[in-house]
């Protein structure tokens, strides 16, 4: 799987009273492509963040995947969406925790074609390294406090996302 994201705030940069909206917006968001012999999708994830302080920063994002499933005739095609909203607060230097609300609407029976929102709900604390004035990598654990093992396989979720 090829992924990435921007769900942070950016590198060093601490807003202050002297910072207008402007500089306090940042957008970014995530694209994702998997696939094998299976099947595959390819995700994208746009989102838009607001830094109130140099510590706390949230914001809302959309999601779309197409997905498929060529192991069943005819071969299972999806369309998923949802939406999501988060925030962030940096606890230390480099160290942020982070907690998002999501929902997916999604296909669960596709004889009946019937489609319900799955709602997930990760919790957890991320690493975030500088790569410029305006950027950075980051490395999120977080577990999901509303895991449905009938769609996910682990309540874990790990991402590794840029915010640029």
């Amino acid at each position: 799987m090829l992924s990435g994201a921007g769900y942070a705030q950016k590198g060093e940069f601490a807003p202050d009273k002297n910072s207008n909206w402007q500089d306090r917006v940042y957008t970014g968001g995530g694209f994702g492509l998997s696939g094998g012999g299976w099947g595959g999708s390819i995700r994208l994830a746009p989102i838009v963040g607001y830094m109130f302080t140099s510590r706390v920063s949230a914001g809302v994002g959309i999601n779309y995947e197409y997905y498929w499933d060529n192991r069943f005739n005819p071969t299972i095609q999806d369309h998923r969406y949802g939406g999501m909203i988060f925030g962030r607060v940096n606890l230390f230097r480099n160290i942020f925790a982070y907690a998002d609300y999501q929902f997916t609407n999604l296909t669960a029976n596709f004889a009946t074609e019937e489609r319900v929102t799955i709602d997930r709900l990760p919790v957890g604390l991320g690493l975030s390294q500088p790569i410029g004035p305006r950027s950075s990598i980051n490395f999120l654990a977080a577990y999901d406090l509303l895991w449905d093992e009938t769609f996910y396989a682990s309540p874990w979720v790990f991402t590794v996302f840029f915010s640029i």
